[in-house]
């Protein structure tokens, strides 16, 4: 399937005739990995231009998203991606924490050694990119190692609800500055894939543990900070991206 080029993050060409669903799977895709910022401000003559495709596909897509509460619809029908509070990041990082812990559980006893081999290729990645100064990459190859270990805990139901939760943390997660706390991720995610490796599900829970209560602490401390990371899905260009208080 083709590629259209924004930054560091690219969108997939569409057949026709599972356009909508596509585009939504995009968007998703878009919030999780953090290519868009809290407070940005989400146009669907703009994501249809880059797509493009009609803007109404675009906007149902939207109106999905509205109802898992990753857009919220301002009265002028402006649609924004919130910004979080400390008291809903406490919330969301507590079920992160119940919820990511039992997938890296069950990901110790079912995990293959490919899939172990790609999650030391994404670390290495990470670790690179960190280093180049390349944050949207690194981001995405975040959600890529993260996700790669929920999937391969063969528990779909529990997959869509960790999907839930980063659907609205994902914009947030380029707050946590990760080039401040490199050493630390990079361990937390090593201790990560060993435990996986070694089919010790107690120590692979505590080291996912470690590493989502680090950024949420690092996230934390970033409230009220401006976000200086460009987005990877342009704001209209008529308006200035507005943020939730």
């Amino acid at each position: 399937m083709a590629k259209k080029e924004t930054g560091a993050f690219q969108f997939a060409s569409f057949d026709r005739e599972t356009l909508q669903e596509r585009i939504y799977r995009e968007l998703r895709r878009a919030l999780m990995s953090g290519a868009v910022r809290p407070g940005q401000v989400v146009s669907s003559r703009t994501l249809a231009e880059m797509l493009g495709t009609s803007p109404m596909p675009v906007r149902d897509a939207i109106r999905r998203l509205v109802t898992e509460h990753a857009l919220i619809a301002l009265p002028n029908r402006t649609m924004i991606v919130p910004d979080l509070t400390e008291k809903l990041i406490d919330e969301i990082y507590k079920i992160r924490i119940v919820l990511e812990g039992l997938a890296t559980e069950e990901a110790a006893a079912r995990i293959s050694k490919a899939e172990l081999k790609e999650l030391a290729a994404l670390q290495d990645k990470m670790v690179e990119r960190l280093s180049a100064g390349k944050i949207a990459d690194y981001l995405e190859a975040n959600w890529q190692f993260h996700f790669s270990i929920y999937n391969a805990a063969g528990l779909p139901q529990l997959l869509s609800l960790i999907e839930g939760l980063w659907l609205q943390i994902g914009p947030s997660i380029s707050r946590q500055r990760p080039e401040n706390h490199s050493h630390e991720i990079s361990d937390h995610h090593r201790n990560i894939i060993d435990a996986l490796a070694a089919g010790d599900a107690v120590a692979a829970r505590d080291a996912i543990v470690a590493d989502i209560s680090q950024g949420r602490e690092a996230l934390k401390a970033s409230l009220g900070q401006e976000d200086d990371l460009p987005a990877a899905i342009p704001s209209p260009k008529r308006g200035r991206p507005r943020r939730t208080q």
